[in-house]
C-alpha cells in the first residue's frame, strides 16, 4: 500500500463518517480542507506515510498550527481554529484505526486543545448594538443595499451564515414573507421574514425577483465569480464593517447575530418551542443554551431588587445574623 492510496483511503472513510454524521455543508468544508493542509504538510516529513505517525508527529503538527498565519489577514491562527483543525486531523486517524489500516491511533488520548482566553465566550448583540450595527451601514450604495438586505435577513429569521449564503430567489415567497430554509442534517424548514428584511430584500433584488433559480446573494468575484457568497465572505465582510462602526471585539462574529435573534425573542416572550423551530435545533436543548444571557441578566436584577437580596434589607441586621448562626449550631447538634 503506497502512501497516496493510505491518504485515499482515509479520504473516503472521512467522507463516509461526515455522512453518517450528516454534518452540514460549511462544516465538511472546513473539515476537508484541514486535512487536506495536513496532508500536505505531511508529505514535507521524511516519512510521509501516515501509517508510520505517532504521538510525536501530531504535535509537530499542532505546533506548525500554532505558528500558522492566516493567508487573508496574516495574523496568526485564532485557538477556536486550531482546535478544530486538529480535531479534523484526529478524524483521519480515528477512521483509519477503526477500518484496520493502523494497529494503533496516535491521536488516542492527546489532548492539545489550547483554551481560549479567560471569561471568553461568543455572546449575543444587545438590542442597541445590533440597531447600531444595521442602521450605520450605508444604503447609498449597491454594496450597501447588499450588506443591509443580508444582514437584515440573519438577524430576521436567526440564520446560520451557510443558509443565508446558499439562498435562491425561489426559496422566498414575497407574498407571504415566508421562505424554505436548507438547513444542516438535510432538514429543510419554513421561516418568516420580519417586514423590514423583507423590504430591504425587494430593493437590492430589484428585476431579479423573477429570476427564481438565481442565488439571491452573489459572490464578490474571484472563485465564487457568477456563485452564491461562501460563508467565510459573508464573515469577512462583518468583521470590516465591525471594524469600521467602531464594534470589533473577539466575542463577536456573524454567529452573534443569530444568537441575538434567539435570545431577544425569549425576552419577548416567545415560546423557546418556537425559537427551536425558527433556528431549525434538532434538540431543544441546543436552544436552552440561548437562554443563559437571559439567566444571567435575571439573576443579576433578582439580586439588585429583591427584598431578601438587596443589600438595604432592614432585616439583615447584626441581630438576624447571629440568630442564623445559633439556628445553625443547634441543626448541627441534631
Amino acid at each position: 500500500m503506497t502512501t497516496q492510496s493510505v491518504r485515499d483511503i482515509a479520504v473516503l472513510l472521512v467522507e463516509e463518517e461526515l455522512n453518517a454524521r450528516r454534518l452540514g455543508t460549511h462544516t465538511k468544508v472546513m473539515i476537508r480542507a484541514a486535512q487536506k493542509d495536513f496532508f500536505r504538510w505531511a508529505s514535507r516529513r521524511s516519512t510521509p506515510d501516515i501509517r508510520f505517525f505517532g504521538k510525536k508527529d501530531l504535535v509537530a503538527y499542532h505546533a506548525y498550527l500554532v505558528g500558522k498565519k492566516s493567508k487573508k489577514t496574516g495574523e496568526p491562527l485564532a485557538s477556536n481554529t486550531i482546535n478544530s483543525r486538529f480535531r479534523s486531523v484526529c478524524l483521519v486517524f480515528s477512521v483509519l484505526y477503526r477500518a484496520g489500516v493502523i494497529a494503533e491511533n496516535p491521536a488516542y488520548g492527546l489532548k492539545l486543545d489550547i483554551p481560549l482566553p479567560a471569561g471568553w465566550k461568543r455572546r449575543p448583540l444587545t438590542r442597541d448594538e445590533i440597531t447600531h450595527f444595521l442602521e450605520t451601514i450605508d444604503t447609498s450604495t449597491k454594496q450597501g443595499i447588499k450588506d443591509r438586505a443580508l444582514f437584515e435577513l440573519i438577524y430576521s429569521s436567526g440564520l446560520r451564515v451557510a443558509e443565508v449564503a446558499a439562498l435562491k430567489v425561489g426559496d422566498i415567497d414575497f407574498v407571504r414573507r415566508v421562505m424554505v430554509v436548507r438547513g444542516k442534517f438535510d432538514r429543510d424548514r419554513m421561516v418568516p421574514i420580519s417586514e423590514v428584511a423583507h423590504d430591504f430584500l425587494l430593493v437590492y433584488l430589484g428585476t431579479k425577483i423573477n429570476e427564481l433559480d438565481a442565488w439571491i446573494f452573489n459572490g464578490y468575484g474571484g472563485p465564487t465569480h457568477g456563485r452564491h457568497l461562501t460563508s467565510s465572505s459573508v464573515s469577512e465582510r462583518f468583521r470590516t464593517l465591525l471594524r469600521r462602526f467602531g464594534m470589533d471585539k473577539p466575542e463577536i462574529s456573524t454567529h452573534s447575530i443569530r444568537h441575538s435573534t434567539a435570545t431577544h425573542l425569549l425576552e419577548n416572550g416567545a415560546s423557546i418551542r418556537h425559537v427551536q423551530e425558527l433556528l431549525g435545533h434538532r434538540c431543544i436543548e441546543s436552544t436552552v443554551r440561548y437562554t443563559h444571557v437571559m439567566t444571567d441578566t435575571l439573576i443579576r436584577e433578582y439580586r439588585k431588587y429583591h427584598p431578601r437580596e438587596h443589600e438595604l434589607f432592614e432585616a439583615i441586621d447584626d441581630d438576624y445574623d447571629a440568630r442564623l448562626d445559633s439556628l445553625l449550631v443547634r441543626k448541627a447538634k441534631g
